[in-house]
């Protein structure tokens, strides 16, 4: 019976130790996110994982789309929150929960008057300067297909390596942008989001994404029962 504890015992941290360096339930979860989805997304996962699993540790790293994908591919995060092309990722090799579906809006300082009242034609503002995201980030991909439909190549004062500089940047009257309409809440007394004409307006899929052969970690399938729940909170305010 000695024996058997002592195999049994020694088998449980085999087993343990495993798990850590596979960064599977070791009591913390890393995750990366997309800097404009901690104003409300991520408070809101947060709190519903602590309710899920309160010993549960989060690492919270921001980033641009492509860093964050490069670092889960190299089992440096857990999951992560990103903007998901459709067919962009192998169904093989990640697991995606779509969260929402959001728009992007063409920016500019509140106190600039603005004479029309419906969706903006993009090529009206050809000859103005614009700041924008690096690449890498989904906003900017998004940015550059609009400008490519609308036929200009922008004037680009600069580019920054989070959105929130780039608003300040809008705010202060150095350039026009296009961002997401997720920031709006928040910046909505600060600069003017308007919706772009059909033809330039560029949509982003926010997922959460983890590798497959993680599909039964415990905290992961936490966390995508509460991005599910989030995801259903949302089309329920819509309806």
């Amino acid at each position: 019976l000695d024996y058997c504890r002592d195999v049994t015992t020694l088998m449980g941290k085999g087993i343990e130790e495993a798990r850590k360096v596979a960064g599977i339930g070791g009591g913390r979860l890393r995750l990366g996110t997309l800097y404009s989805l901690t104003l409300e997304t991520i408070p809101r996962l947060i709190m519903g994982m602590k309710l899920r699993r309160p010993a549960l540790e989060l690492d919270l790293t921001m980033g641009s789309n492509q860093m964050l994908l490069n670092m889960l591919e190299d089992d440096a995060l857990d999951a992560i929150l990103i903007a998901t092309d459709e067919g962009e990722l192998s169904d093989a090799q990640f697991e995606v929960i779509p969260l929402f579906t959001d728009s992007i809006f063409l920016a500019m300082p509140a106190e600039e008057s603005q004479s029309e009242t419906g969706p903006v034609d993009l090529r009206d503002y050809a000859d103005r300067d614009f700041v924008s995201l690096a690449e890498g980030f989904a906003t900017y991909a998004g940015s550059q297909e609009a400008f490519q439909i609308a036929g200009f190549e922008p004037r680009m004062v600069t580019q920054v390596n989070d959105i929130f500089s780039m608003i300040s940047l809008v705010q202060a009257g150095v350039g026009l942008a296009l961002i997401p309409g997720r920031m709006k809440r928040v910046y909505e007394n600060n600069i003017q989001l308007l919706r772009l004409a059909e033809p330039y307006q560029m949509r982003q899929q926010i997922s959460i994404v983890y590798s497959h052969h993680r599909e039964r970690d415990n905290d992961l399938l936490a966390l995508a029962a509460e991005g599910r729940m989030y995801a259903r909170s949302l089309t329920d305010v819509t309806v």
